[in-house]
């Protein structure tokens, strides 16, 4: 077993941004040893039934995730907990999509909050808060 976990995978559901179908990348994982995988499209979880389906033929754990546009223009990768969080996950999901134009999608930093129970937070890379100039 791999003594690590990818958290932070796109599918080629995200467009321009993630290359591998779904059942490429738990594949490879699989064949890696790695025990799990996070799918985390960007403002959806566009890959994740795709996923669910070949890691329990191969047996790999797959977090369900997505990488969550804000409204200040940076991201965060949420990750779901439990059918709980998947939910919270797919409500800030919908609200983004249903305010913007096609295509795109942004939360607020309140609705993160308040759509916190369940999830798992990473912050960081390119478009995180932390990493915008000051």
């Amino acid at each position: 077993m791999a003594a690590w976990v990818p958290l932070w995978c796109k599918s080629n559901g995200s467009f321009l941004e993630g290359a591998s179908h779904p059942e490429e990348l738990v594949d490879e994982c699989a064949r890696l040893g790695m025990p799990a995988l996070a799918m985390t499209d960007r403002d959806g979880v566009y890959g994740a039934v795709r996923a669910h389906l070949r890691a329990r033929e191969t047996g790999v754990r797959l977090i369900v995730g997505s990488e969550v546009t804000i409204d200040d223009g940076t991201t965060i990768v949420l990750l779901a907990q439990d059918r709980a969080g998947y939910g919270n996950l797919c409500r800030l999901i919908t609200r983004g999509r249903l305010r913007c134009p096609k295509g795109t999608s942004r939360v607020a930093w309140r609705e993160v909050a308040e759509h916190a129970a369940g999830l798992v937070a990473l912050w960081g890379g390119a478009r995180a808060a932390l990493a915008a100039p000051v």
